[in-house]
């Protein structure tokens, strides 16, 4: 049997593949309650009763190059000789978390996927995908022949583009706490939580600290003010960081936003000004202008990704 799995900082999901090279059985296991990635593989293989394990793809949320896999956000560390010698497999593929995303998107459906921005784009030259969840996510695809290429990256990393005063404010603000204000401190779950404190900062406000999903809850639901000041800067850092890959990636013919948190304020994210960020790009604008946006919202494109990849 062929395996796929997806490991992020909070989650690993798995499924293992059909015969049409599609995942099935898909399940979300958290990380915290297992010590290594081969207990997590075990627990869901005794969950779905099945033991015959040959060849195994799986996306991580950390760089992927290397024999020793240390992810990002949470504990785990594995080798990928050791991985393939512990369950005898005949094949390993490990590839970045958004790389296996990204592998997905010639795969989506029209229900999979939300136009936020619509465009015409340019049909042949490259996709950008990024997204925000427990970390950023940044990857493209390029088109060669009659399959896909991905790009395999940490793009999450890259500093963080300040464009207007407030911006600079933040970055200052979180200077001093981090030291480096890459774009993953603002554009994922802990982003949400530090552009909070530094908007509560900035405007004199003393708050209670608030995770991510309460942040969410605020601004959607009640109507908070500083909640909604928060979600409105955030579309507008998503809009400067995906602008800057598409013109780095040349992937003027869309960009697909993935992650968990993308989908929680799809109608917000419409209305926002994150287009006009990601257009404002001088001599640019009209070409950036006719860069599509769309929001993934399938359940689980990187088990999709890494189908297709272990297939192909």
């Amino acid at each position: 049997m062929r395996l796929v799995g997806d490991i992020g900082g909070t989650n690993a999901r798995f499924a293992w593949i059909d015969e049409n090279g599609n995942p099935q059985s898909p399940m979300t296991l958290p990380v915290r309650d297992y010590a290594t990635i081969g207990d997590a593989m075990r627990d869901f293989m005794v969950k779905t009763d099945c033991a015959d394990l040959n060849e195994f793809a799986v996306a991580v949320a950390c760089p992927a190059s290397a024999d020793i896999i240390k992810f990002t956000n949470n504990p785990w560390v594995f080798s990928k000789d050791a991985l393939k010698a512990e369950f005898g497999l005949d094949r390993l593929v490990v590839v970045n978390d958004f790389t296996g995303l990204a592998m997905s998107v010639p795969y989506l459906g029209d229900e999979d996927l939300i136009t936020l921005f619509d465009g015409p784009g340019r049909p042949g030259l490259p996709l950008a995908v990024i997204g925000a969840g427990t970390g950023l996510g940044v990857s493209g695809l390029l088109r060669h022949d009659d399959h896909w290429i991905p790009i395999q990256g940490e793009g999450g990393h890259v500093s963080l583009p300040a464009v207007d005063d407030l911006d600079y404010e933040i970055v200052k603000f979180l200077t001093a706490e981090l030291g480096r204000v890459s774009a993953e401190r603002i554009l994922s779950g802990m982003g949400l939580e530090n552009l909070y404190r530094a908007l509560a900062a900035i405007d004199g406000i003393d708050v209670t600290p608030l995770s991510a999903a309460e942040i969410v809850e605020n601004a959607m639901q009640k109507n908070d003010p500083l909640c909604l000041k928060v979600l409105d800067r955030f579309c507008l850092f998503m809009g400067g960081v995906a602008g800057d890959l598409v013109l780095t990636l040349g992937a003027f013919d869309g960009v697909f936003i993935g992650g968990g948190i993308g989908p929680r304020i799809a109608d917000f994210m419409k209305q926002s000004g994150l287009k006009d960020r990601m257009i404002a790009k001088g001599r640019f604008h009209d070409l950036m202008n006719d860069v599509p946006v769309r929001l993934m919202t399938a359940k689980y494109p990187a088990l999709l990704g890494c189908a297709k990849i272990l297939t192909a």
